[in-house]
């Protein structure tokens, strides 16, 4: 103990005469700045400055603790007994710094070893705090724009393909879900739907499915999942955020999504007791081709027969609709089979067409949410012009962009220190 407040008295001791120094130098700048810009470009580059001197001092100065306290015996039963001093330089946040190791060398069986690195947790050259700067912006924005981020507000140059390694590195694994503090007890909505994006030099679907908390009529807590599977495989992870959600304890669920039935199947499969809601907005288009078919495209024959149907349909009657395409089918002429494939349609998902029924009971019929998560979590990062993706590199990125949408980012955090 006497040894530790020894030790911490002469770094502050260092810290201070160092701090005082370079506060000295910025006072001069500061009496010559030429605008508030440039003495706030000054103070940032001081601190930066500043904090890596800092930072390296108190690495140097806990590194030399650390070997003090370091098991000197080895695993052969002999003694390992310092070799040499070595330096070790890593890209932080606050820029280049070094320390300086002790290499323990056993004379025995040859064994080696470095005492302080794993507290310093360094790999691959970079902190961890700069990994995670990195991986949280190539999450968010195109790897150039994310690099050029760093490199004028933090001072940080990194190459591309370091940055690609670091996401890489960071997103490799999709964690499961953790509990969340308060489950859903009331009702849960669930929306599933599918997006495409280029990946492997070809279009591919991106499965996605969201959670949230409804009250009032109004979305709340929403999470996410997503990935490019196929539909048993997807369903998965779609149970497993269900349950960490609150699915099997909520007092009602619903599923809102469009006709595609590999959603229904899911939907069946996972959540056998719910609520299926076809999407409003998909139901209308089906509406809108079949009346394209019966009068043209842009008429106002069409606005004035497919305004008629919504109606209709919107006070529950797919049953009647549903027959009047099927007649129209016989009348008007279908030789594109439009119309009966409207009318087999709305056969088919007639169950999940009682929008009054669903009003009455405030459930949404619109599959809003995950439409608008197929933009922000998939559209934003993944379909950008001239995008070129494979998939390691593009599962990593989801799995990250996942973790920050879901409010999880800590977690990954925390697997990545277990994980090192």
């Amino acid at each position: 103990m006497i040894a530790q407040t020894t030790a911490g008295s002469q770094l502050l001791g260092q810290l201070k005469h160092l701090v005082m120094q370079e506060l000295r130098e910025l006072c001069e700048g500061m009496a010559e700045a030429s605008s508030g810009e440039a003495a706030e470009d000054l103070a940032l580059e001081w601190s930066r400055q500043v904090g890596r001197k800092v930072l390296e001092a108190g690495l140097q100065a806990r590194v030399a603790a650390v070997q003090a306290q370091a098991e000197r015996g080895c695993e052969c039963g002999g003694r390992r007994h310092i070799h040499s001093h070595r330096p070790r330089s890593v890209l932080t946040l606050l820029g280049s710094v070094s320390v300086i190791r002790q290499y323990l060398h056993c004379q025995g069986c040859g064994a080696r070893a470095f005492p302080a690195d794993e507290w310093l947790g360094w790999r691959n050259g970079f902190s961890r705090r700069l990994e995670e700067a990195v991986a949280w912006q190539a999450a968010e924005m195109p790897y150039r724009p994310a690099l050029e981020g760093l490199r004028r507000f933090c001072g940080v140059e990194l190459s591309l393909s370091a940055a690609q390694q670091i996401a890489a590195r960071w997103g490799a694994d999709q964690l499961r879900p953790p509990p969340y503090a308060e489950r859903v007890t009331g009702r849960l909505v669930a929306e599933i739907d599918g997006t495409q994006a280029h990946v492997d030099g070809a279009w591919h679907e991106i499965k996605l499915g969201s959670y949230m908390e409804w009250r009032r009529g109004k979305p709340g807590n929403v999470s996410y999942v997503a990935g490019w599977l196929n539909a048993q495989a997807f369903a998965e992870p779609l149970w497993q955020e269900a349950l960490v959600r609150g699915a099997p304890t909520a007092k009602a669920v619903a599923v809102v999504a469009d006709g595609a039935p590999w959603i229904w199947d899911t939907a069946a499969t996972l959540f056998p007791r719910s609520t299926e809601i076809l999407d409003w907005y998909h139901a209308c288009e089906h509406l809108w081709e079949a009346g394209r078919a019966v009068h043209g495209l842009g008429s106002p024959e069409t606005a004035a027969l497919v305004g008629r149907w919504k109606r209709e349909l919107r006070r529950g009657h797919s049953e009647g609709l549903e027959e009047e395409l099927r007649q129209l089918s016989g009348t008007v002429g279908d030789a594109d089979g439009v119309l009966r494939r409207t009318a087999n349609y709305l056969q088919t998902h007639q169950a999940r067409l009682r929008y009054p029924l669903f009003r009455q009971s405030r459930w949404p019929i619109g599959s809003g949410v995950v439409e608008g998560g197929a933009k922000h979590v998939i559209g934003v990062r993944f379909k950008r012009k001239s995008a070129r993706w494979k998939t390691p590199g593009m599962r990593a990125i989801l799995h990250l962009r996942l973790d920050i949408l879901n409010g999880r980012w800590e977690q990954r955090r925390d697997y990545l220190s277990l994980a090192a």
